[in-house]
């Protein structure tokens, strides 16, 4: 019985997993498109930074993120900046850069309104904004609440993982090695649109991601992307 309920659990959480990988294709798909000329930031890269994906210099990156979360061995002409980018003013030039990039890391700062409006002061004008974070409005996630179960990306602990969710198949386990704050807030597609406009962005495009389904999940966040697992939005500064 318990062999049988694991298989069933594995199941329901595989799509999830794979929608990391998703999630993952789409920004990356989405920056390979912007100007390959310019000087990319990346806040909150972590192990596997998405501008090492695209086609660009070591001299055109600048990676900020936490104290200790970069690797040992920094890739040579690559800038590196350890800083809380959620609380200190980045230190960066103002309107220096051409595309700021930051995938599953806002939703895990404080200080929402101070990150977007340092990714403002260091774009240039007409400058690209590309962010991706887990969406509060994804329809699993609405499916889930009405269960009683706590969404998958919905987190109430810095600690431990998957609290609230018995299908969760890491429920209870501690996390180890992590820096900073666990998920603090989700955004809806609607409402990072909102935020971006308030600080002097203009939306450009809006994707989910993925639905979280084996084969159309994909397809159904293009075209619908409201209910999509991610908000993962490019904005323009104006």
């Amino acid at each position: 019985m318990r062999i049988m309920m694991g298989k069933i659990l594995e199941s329901i959480a595989r799509p999830f997993r794979d929608s990391a990988r998703i999630n993952r294709k789409v920004v990356v798909g989405t920056l390979e498109r912007l100007s390959p000329g310019g000087l990319f930031l990346e806040v909150g890269p972590g192990e596997a930074p998405l501008l090492d994906s695209i086609r660009i210099s070591g001299k055109q990156k600048i990676f900020i993120d936490l104290p200790g979360a970069f690797p040992k061995n920094k890739v040579s002409g690559v800038r590196y900046i350890e800083q809380d980018a959620g609380v200190e003013q980045w230190k960066v030039g103002a309107e220096s850069v051409d595309v700021v990039v930051s995938s599953q890391c806002l939703e895990h700062i404080p200080h929402t309104d101070h990150f977007i409006s340092e990714a403002r002061r260091v774009l240039k004008k007409e400058g690209a904004l590309l962010l991706s974070v887990p969406n509060q409005g994804a329809l699993a996630f609405i499916l889930m609440m009405l269960l009683t179960v706590n969404p998958t990306m919905n987190e109430v602990s810095d600690h431990y993982i998957g609290l609230g969710n018995p299908f969760s198949t890491h429920r209870y386990k501690k996390r180890e090695n992590y820096h900073g704050h666990a998920h603090l807030r989700l955004f809806s597609i609607r409402a990072m649109k909102d935020l971006l406009k308030v600080y002097g962005f203009s939306v450009v495009k809006c994707h989910g991601g993925t639905w979280g389904l084996p084969l159309i999940g994909e397809a159904l966040a293009r075209m619908i992307p409201y209910y999509g697992l991610f908000t993962i939005v490019m904005a323009r500064k104006i």
